[in-house]
């Protein structure tokens, strides 16, 4: 993980898990834009090695202040959402495409609806700095063992947040959001996460 503090950046290193360009199995439903390795990269757009609690600690140097993940409050059958807490955070995907051409991409330009195609919200993530959970007999920061760094679903264990509620449960939130192929780069793409705060401030 790197810190410019002067340029209030974060940045680390990952790669495009997923193969949206597979004419055999092109549909890819997402619910993590950025993940940990060994949890849930088939249905995020970039994974990476960076350590969750370090992002955490690197956005705090960066003068960003964590809140809380959102949740959902069950009556019944109805589900309600909870929203996240914390600072804004913008998420930018560096890449160079094959013809050497660098982009900064916004994830959500990644990412369209299943059945309309219709490109998914811009908006930017909340800092909602994970939680710290009893695992082991030891109290441990859950986005370290979950893998969930920059969550589209709410899930309650992300560092970073998306504002607005998709429950994981299928049977609550039908999946509508998949990679779209015509934006998301091919699988083993290496991608450079930046995180910023929005505007160059809080």
């Amino acid at each position: 993980v790197r810190v410019d503090i002067a340029a209030g950046t974060v940045e680390f290193d990952g790669f495009v898990p997923i193969d949206a360009h597979n004419d055999a199995t092109p549909t890819v439903y997402l619910e993590q834009t950025i993940c940990a390795p060994d949890t849930r990269e088939h249905e995020s757009l970039v994974v990476t090695k960076a350590r969750p609690s370090h992002i955490h600690a690197a956005l705090l140097m960066i003068g960003l202040e964590p809140g809380k993940p959102g949740s959902w409050e069950f009556a019944g059958d109805q589900a309600t959402f909870v929203p996240p807490e914390g600072d804004r955070v913008k998420v930018e995907f560096l890449w160079t495409d094959a013809d050497g051409a660098p982009h900064a991409d916004d994830p959500s330009t990644w990412v369209k609806h299943a059945t309309t195609g219709a490109p998914f919200p811009r908006e930017d993530f909340v800092f909602a700095g994970s939680r710290f959970v009893q695992r082991g007999g030891a109290e441990v920061y859950d986005a370290d063992g979950a893998g969930t760094i920059a969550a589209l679903a709410t899930f309650g264990s992300e560092v970073l947040a998306w504002p607005r509620g998709i429950n994981p449960e299928a049977a609550i939130d039908e999946p509508v959001w998949i990679a779209d192929r015509k934006t998301t780069p091919r699988a083993g793409t290496p991608v450079v996460v930046r995180l910023s705060a929005p505007g160059g401030g809080k």
